[in-house]
């Protein structure tokens, strides 16, 4: 554990003052919050099995569904990181501030005379001298964080071991790094009841935590002989409600309790660890010992569909398949067992899109199941199926989801599922009344914006403007998880033109104008600056001198920090970044972000982005982009789009888009989506590199190019796989006469999909036709690319900003200006 972090110290030493340690002590709002935590869980943990009871704890494991409810959706993104909903910008003078946080406020303890000078020494591996220079030093902190540091650094266990006790106990944002760096001295001193004690010490949640269960096992192992003491120290770490497949620690835990198990002749709990290893984590390190260990034992039913299941969510539906498949022979509902493989095989049916099969499988476990946690789950992937090859079944499949489990959270979701389903058959009134009930019912739920937004639709097809405009008002005024940047956005992109028809147009320009300039790198913004280049060009052309403004970093600040100030990563983060700390920035992401204002969120991304911390900030900015972002497009939002949109493969992309005919930006962004510059990324169903390209599709643009692809393999080759994605993108633009909405979602369904919803809407124009893809991935898809783009172009493109052709009515008569 070190404290050197050049780039920080070189970047904020010189601000304009120095604070005192105590600023960061203020914002400890709890200040033994972990600990409490602890405390509260510890009657919890007594109502748990006696500690060392292996057998017990492999079981529980077992036990529990391992298919997150994520593979339930075709749409299997990860779930948001966090949700927030739409702000509306504060005059600095009127907002009323929970901490608000300045640049200064990052500044480094040892930026200046002796502290500077002892840090100095320290980096340099002076650790006498700089313990030397902070001995006349007010006993601040951070003074005595650096001397016992450095006299763990010269091997002087006991004065280190000492001081960093002290300090653990007396310095909360300090607590869990003093306990874990006191422990390990103890241990350099054969101490092993102290050493123990201090890694006992380190709060649940912290990032040393399982560090310090590991370091506390191998001594009740090697030097207590305490097996079970050692079981119980690695229990948390493997008993946890959310599996995570592969995971090294919690494998690398199973194999050590299994080693624990037959020190103390357990032999079916070795049994069953070995077991845990081999069903919940398949492709860890661990397995071959583990089924070294598990030779002439056999594999226990349970453990084999955990262990279908864990393929499942890894996406290795075959496996899963072939595994399932020898086993529901042997299999009866409604065992509980056979429930959950049953479930399992659907699943995966649904999964490999071999829908008459999943709803097979998955009628008999919803006629049969009754377990509360998977019968709903079972109901909403076979209402998916059904809504695929039988429409008309999956309505009363949806509906009885909502009304078997109306507070489920999928319950939302299945009420506008059923009315979508209900419109496409032509029973309005159905439809309808779904659409109220959800709306009455799960008002805050995530489904709500798009049950005001699909009322609004039906509205505004049969001309109850009045109406229409209603429901999008109502859009604007909901909170909770429906309430989204973009929910807001199309609410008023919709509103200005529904205005408009009404003869209201100086209220339609303005409207159109703030979404333009708020949300410029969306796909609303790009409508609505394309909108106002045609019916308001003086107002497009002030929009676009306002975003191409210079950005000024200095404008930044400050922010409100808001709850955020009191998350123990946060406090703790801040006060390693003043340190000089090289784990400051990982602290600082493991920040818990669910809950968390929008600039609470970009304030952490901005002290990221000013400590240096590049490659941690991008992924904050990443999931802002991805979860919405509310603040206008101007100096402050500037660099979180920048750290979000980068240039990768840039030169590749220029050079074979460019031969291909295709917007070198609108490539940028297809990728950016299609694989977020990964160019191993490989999809569930077979999908590779960064333009995630399916074999059979790149074989044949291939041959047509005349250029050789040896194997599949070969897409991972960026330079192979950008080529073959520009030509096969540029191909669908010419079939559809150069416009990129129709080419971008041919990507994504086919051109036989677009062609079959340019039939269906014949006289659409373009933001009606994208609003009525039937498809819900692919309508996303088709406006993050072109929002995407929009970005690229703002961003880079200092002379123009592209806009789309959409006045006139048809299929093929909106192409790019």
């Amino acid at each position: 554990m070190g404290l050197e972090h050049a780039t920080l110290r070189g970047l904020l030493r010189y601000t304009n003052r120095l604070l005192s340690w105590p600023l960061v002590a203020a914002l400890w709002v709890a200040p033994a919050a972990r600990a409490e935590a602890q405390q509260q869980q510890q009657p919890q943990q007594q109502q748990q099995p006696p500690a060392g009871d292996i057998s017990h704890l492999a079981e529980s494991a077992s036990s529990k569904h391992q298919l997150p409810s994520s593979l339930d959706s075709e749409n299997e993104e990860a779930e948001p990181e966090f949700t927030i909903g739409p702000t509306e910008p504060v005059a600095p003078g009127e907002r009323r501030w929970v901490r608000k946080f300045e640049l200064v406020d990052l500044k480094s303890y040892f930026a200046e005379g002796v502290l500077a000078k002892a840090k100095d020494a320290y980096d340099g591996g002076r650790y006498r001298t700089a313990r030397q220079l902070l001995e006349t030093e007010a006993a601040t902190p951070p003074v005595r964080y650096l001397r016992a540091m450095s006299a763990l650094r010269m091997r002087q266990w006991a004065t280190a071991a000492e001081e960093l006790s002290a300090l653990a106990e007396s310095h909360p944002p300090l607590r869990d790094y003093c306990h874990f760096e006191a422990a390990r001295a103890y241990e350099r001193m054969r101490k092993w009841t102290e050493a123990v004690t201090h890694y006992g010490a380190v709060s649940p949640g912290a990032r040393r935590y399982e560090d310090a269960r590991f370091g506390m096992a191998s001594i009740l192992e090697k030097k207590k002989r305490d097996y079970a003491g050692a079981v119980a120290a690695l229990t948390p770490i493997v008993q946890t409600d959310s599996p995570k497949p592969n995971n090294p620690r919690q494998a690398e835990a199973w194999l050590t309790i299994a080693r624990l198990a037959r020190y103390q002749a357990d032999y079916n709990g070795e049994h069953r660890a070995h077991l845990a290893v081999w069903a919940l984590h398949p492709f860890s390190r661990q397995v071959p010992a583990a089924i070294k260990g598990l030779r002439d034992l056999p594999y226990v039913p349970k453990w084999k569909v955990a262990r279908a299941e864990t393929l499942l969510s890894l996406h290795h539906n075959r496996e899963a398949l072939d595994m399932l498949e020898r086993m529901l022979p042997r299999m009866e509902l409604p065992d509980p067992l056979a429930c959950r493989a049953h479930f399992a095989y659907g699943t995966a049916l649904r999964k490999e899109r071999k829908h008459s099969l999943a709803i097979r499988a998955l009628r008999p476990v919803v006629e049969n199941c009754q377990d509360e946690a998977l019968r709903p789950r079972a109901l909403y992937v076979l209402g998916y199926s059904e809504s695929v090859v039988e429409p008309d079944s999956s309505i009363p499949t949806y509906l009885k989801l909502a009304r078997d489990y109306p507070k489920h959270p999928y319950a939302d979701d299945a009420l506008f599922y059923a009315a979508h389903k209900a419109l496409d058959r032509g029973n309005k009134a159905a439809a309808m009344a779904a659409l109220d009930q959800l709306i009455s019912h799960h008002p805050d739920g995530n489904f709500a914006a798009e049950a005001l937004f699909q009322r609004f639709w039906v509205y505004r097809a049969e001309g109850q403007q009045d109406a229409a405009l209603e429901s999008l008002s109502r859009i604007e005024e909901l909170r909770g998880k429906g309430s989204t940047h973009e929910s807001v956005q199309r609410a008023r992109y919709w509103r200005s033109r529904t205005l408009r028809t009404l003869g209201r147009a100086e209220e339609a320009n303005a409207l159109m104008e703030r979404v333009a300039a708020e949300g410029a790198a969306t796909w609303y913004g790009l409508m609505a600056r394309s909108r106002l280049a045609v019916e308001a060009p003086e107002r497009a052309r002030a929009v676009s001198e306002r975003l191409r403004s210079p950005a000024s970093a200095m404008s930044v600040w400050p922010l409100d920090a808001g709850n955020l100030a009191a998350d123990p990563h946060f406090v703790t983060g801040i006060e390693l970044l003043k340190l000089e700390h090289r784990e400051a920035a990982s602290e600082l992401l493991a920040v818990d972000r669910k809950g968390r204002g929008e600039e609470s969120i970009r304030l952490l991304f901005h002290i990221l982005h000013a400590s240096g911390y590049e490659r941690y900030a991008r992924s904050i900015a990443w999931s802002l982009r991805r979860e919405g972002l509310a603040a206008p497009t101007e100096a402050e939002t500037r660099l979180i789009y920048a750290a979000a949109y980068p240039h990768a493969f840039r030169n590749l992309v220029v050079r074979h888009s460019r031969a291909a005919r295709v917007n070198p930006d609108l490539m940028q962004a297809l990728i950016r989506e299609e694989s977020a510059f990964n160019p191993n990324a490989r999809s569930p169903t077979g999908a590779l590199g960064l333009a995630q390209l399916m074999p059979a599709t790149a074989f044949a643009v291939a041959r047509q190019l005349n250029v050789p692809l040896a194997t599949p393999s070969a897409l991972l080759d960026p330079r192979q796989n950008i080529r073959l994605g520009s030509a096969y993108l540029g191909g669908l633009q010419r079939r559809f006469a150069g416009n990129p909405a129709y080419a971008v979602a041919s990507y994504n369904a086919g051109p036989g999909a677009v062609d079959r919803w340019l039939s269906r809407f014949p006289d659409a124009e373009l933001d009606e036709w994208v609003e009525q893809i039937p498809v819900e991935e692919t309508r996303h898809y088709v406006k993050r690319v072109l929002g995407s783009a929009s970005a690229y172009q703002l961003l880079y493109a200092s002379d123009k900003m592209t806009t789309l052709a959409f006045g006139e009515r048809g299929s093929n008569n909106a192409g790019s200006r």
